[in-house]
C-alpha cells in the first residue's frame, strides 16, 4: 500500500530502507541520499526516541523504515520532517497521521493496533498520546516518559 499525497519519494532511499528491514534484525533505519545514516534495534519507541536524540536535524528529508509503525511513530517522524516512511506494518491511524502531515508512507499490512508486550491490549505509547495530535507534544511526553527516565 502506497499513500502518497504528492507521489514525491526518494524510491532508492525507500528501497535501502526496505531491503534493510527485511535483510537484518533492525526495527529502525533512517536513509539519506543512498547512504544508512543510521540503524537502532530493538521494542517499542526507544529506538526512535534515540534516533532522534543521536541525528537530530540530519533526520530533515530522510527515509525511515521502521518495523511497526503506530501513532506515536508517526507523530515522532511527523517532528523529525522525513520526507517518507517504510513500514511492514501499520496502524490506520498511523498513516492518517502521515498523511495530514503530508509525509508518503508505504506499508505491506494494516493492522488494528500496536499490542502491549503481554500481548493483551494496547501499546502503552500509543495509549499515552490518545487525544495528541501535536508532533511537539508527542515528542515532549515520550521524551519525558521514556529517555528521561534512565
Amino acid at each position: 500500500m502506497n499513500l502518497s499525497n504528492d507521489g514525491l519519494i526518494n524510491e532508492n532511499d525507500l528501497s535501502i530502507a526496505r531491503d534493510t528491514l527485511s535483510t537484518t534484525d533492525n526495527s529502525i533505519v533512517v536513509v539519506k541520499n543512498g547512504e544508512i545514516l543510521l540503524t537502532k534495534k530493538g521494542g517499542g519507541i526507544r529506538p526512535l526516541l534515540e534516533t532522534i536524540e543521536e541525528l537530530k536535524e540530519r533526520m530533515i528529508g530522510s527515509i525511515i523504515g521502521d518495523r511497526i509503525l503506530g501513532k506515536a511513530s508517526a507523530l515522532l517522524l511527523r517532528y523529525s520532517k522525513v520526507s517518507g516512511v517504510y513500514a511492514p506494518q501499520a496502524t490506520k491511524t498511523a498513516l492518517a497521521v502521515l498523511i495530514i502531515g503530508r509525509i508518503p508512507v508505504q506499508t505491506d499490512e494494516l493492522i488494528p493496533f500496536i499490542q502491549n508486550k503481554a500481548k493483551d491490549g494496547p501499546c502503552p505509547f500509543e495509549k499515552m498520546l490518545e487525544g495528541i495530535e501535536s508532533p511537539e507534544d508527542a515528542y515532549n511526553i515520550l521524551k519525558e516518559n521514556i529517555l528521561k527516565k534512565d
